[in-house]
């Protein structure tokens, strides 16, 4: 056979080149354009930042109503209680009193909101114009402490003043994601409020508010976040911590524990289980003292009065209540574990490294959407979770914008009604905000049909948007024409949920694979090799850095063959 001469290898190259220069310029510039938000921030400049963060949270969530009565009655009377320092009846047994809706007690929330939102009711004040009910009119073991705490507060006002305070919520998830993001890198630079302008201005992040007022979910995001950025500085009895913390805030905090506890060090596994259960007897074993028990099922279970497996399989009603909550509750946190251990095997200590470990406590959260009824607030902390993961790959993926404002269309209206406690244009604004979003995605086709360029997930994109908003009811209740049922939109984009969280775990674990692969022997000149394709995907997509460049040219024109790095991954 004859030797390949200079002349037609350099001639092999200078073709593969030039049938890549498109993808290399648009590399190029996407690199040139992330390349801005890594400029560094001064300390000032970062608190303005999170100012801004704060107002545009507050400021939309007050637009568009304000903080929904809607399950309030879980947490205020506990509120109430800890405020005027009753905390015997934190958690009063049930009554036969015909409550209105907006008052009725349903099962009460674990305890961290309510201590936190009862300390602040104390220093601001709340209600404190009208007398509250004393030990007598609580009654015997608090039997008639719920009619007392009602009648207080419609004398006093309190329920709008107590609504305001589920504003401090977002504080406590802004802090949270600072700090993940500094561990990992991203922090004190322009990243930092991009993803904190992100998340305020996505609307499942406010619907904790908005919908049914769960702002104990949105602290509980924010604290599971600063445990992941303990993890990443090696901080382990701060994790266990603050995952105690967040689970006496609400319970899907065990998504965050069960693969935390898989892929601790063998050597701090006793240091964090033994942080997060002191934490733990700290906050709750006085609390079910105090209340004669009755805050165990709070602690235990939450304000769960009943699951569903899945939107999407629908079991017969005559199965047990108790078995439902089982495995609706314990089948993601196995699940969970089983995954992080899966990934612990595949990438041994890098699976906690920061892009590997977001994308297994985004996989979790997205586990717990299979397995209940879901609502939009559902969703936050996997779109928090996959928000905070693109920054950290320094980029923004189009189609996780999409797939929000599909989430938004699709679960967002349906349960949002509205009620006295919320701005009278807060109905108005809601549609405002629908349309305006369908017709975002419009512009967005006609400037890519402008350009010739139509992507045919946006026109798909676009078509899904607009059956949304024919479900979008005038004022609450049900939709309006119903084209596609609600098991087809939870199929749809809950698949694609699961997809993007857990994509990088898949991409870094066939990374590993293809390094092992190239490092057999450097492949020949003008030889394809089986795993480029799939490699240079990966480079574009994961890499955090503009190596993704000299990667993908290199593999595809065999110039880095001399050196025998020919289609090497580069590790992160």
């Amino acid at each position: 056979m004859d030797p390949i001469t200079d002349g037609e290898k350099t001639g092999a190259a200078g073709a593969a080149t030039s049938s890549l220069e498109p993808e290399i310029h648009h590399l190029a510039h996407r690199e040139s354009w992330f390349a801005w938000f890594d400029r560094p921030l001064t300390g000032t400049c970062c608190v303005l930042w999170w100012l801004v963060a704060t107002l545009l949270f507050v400021g939309l969530v007050w637009i568009l109503g304000g903080p929904h009565i809607g399950d309030a009655a879980e947490s205020t009377y506990s509120t109430w209680a800890i405020a005027h320092g009753d905390l015997a009846c934190a958690y009063p047994p049930g009554t036969s009193f015909n409550f209105p809706p907006a008052y009725t007690p349903g099962p009460f929330i674990a305890p961290l909101w309510p201590l936190v939102s009862g300390g602040l009711a104390a220093v601001t004040g709340i209600g404190h114009h009208a007398a509250f009910p004393s030990q007598r009119a609580l009654g015997p073991g608090c039997s008639t402490a719920l009619v007392a705490m009602y009648r207080w507060s419609v004398r006093s006002g309190a329920i709008a003043q107590t609504l305001q305070l589920g504003y401090v919520a977002w504080l406590v998830l802004m802090a949270g994601a600072v700090a993940l993001l500094r561990a990992c890198g991203r922090g004190r630079c322009r990243w930092e409020p991009a993803a904190l302008v992100m998340l305020a201005c996505a609307p499942p992040v406010w619907m904790p508010l908005l919908q049914f007022f769960h702002p104990q979910d949105i602290m509980a995001t924010g604290l599971a976040l600063g445990a992941l950025a303990c993890v990443r500085r090696d901080r382990w009895v701060w994790a266990g911590v603050l995952v105690a913390l967040a689970l006496t805030s609400q319970q899907f905090a065990l998504l965050v524990l069960a693969p935390l506890i898989v892929v601790v060090p063998q050597k701090f596994r006793a240091r964090f289980v033994g942080a997060t259960m002191a934490t733990l007897a700290l906050v709750e074993v006085p609390l079910l003292a105090i209340t004669s028990g009755r805050a165990l099922r709070a602690m235990v279970l939450g304000a769960s009065n009943s699951t569903v497996v899945g939107q999407m399989l629908r079991l017969e009603s005559h199965v047990p209540l108790g078995v439902l909550v089982a495995l609706a509750r314990g089948l993601p946190i196995i699940l969970s574990a089983t995954v992080a251990w899966c990934a612990l095997r595949k990438l041994g200590p890098a699976v906690r490294e920061p892009l590997p470990l977001l994308s297994l406590v985004a996989t979790s959260f997205s586990l717990r959407l299979v397995f209940e009824v879901n609502f939009l607030y559902y969703f936050m902390p996997l779109v928090v979770s996959l928000v905070l993961m693109d920054v950290i790959r320094r980029r923004i993926r189009w189609y996780l914008v999409i797939w929000m404002v599909l989430v938004t269309l699709a679960f967002g209206f349906n349960s949002w009604d509205f009620d006295p406690t919320s701005q009278p244009w807060g109905l108005h604004w809601r549609v405002v905000l629908a349309l305006s979003l369908l017709a975002a995605a419009l512009a967005v086709v006609l400037v890519e049909a402008v350009r010739a360029r139509v992507r045919w997930s946006v026109v798909a994109s676009l078509v899904a948007a607009g059956l949304a908003i024919a479900n979008l009811p005038p004022r609450g209740g049900d939709g309006v024409l119903h084209p596609l049922p609600d098991w087809l939109w939870m199929l749809t984009l809950l698949v694609a949920g699961i997809i993007m969280a857990v994509e990088p775990l898949i991409s870094l674990a066939l990374s590993r694979s293809s390094r092992t692969w190239h490092q057999s022997g450097p492949a020949r000149i003008g030889q394809a090799s089986p795993v480029a394709g799939k490699s240079a995907s990966w480079a574009r997509s994961a890499l955090p850095r503009p190596a993704a460049l000299g990667y993908v040219a290199g593999t595809a024109t065999g110039l880095g063959e001399e050196s025998g790095d020919s289609g090497r991954v580069p590790a992160l």
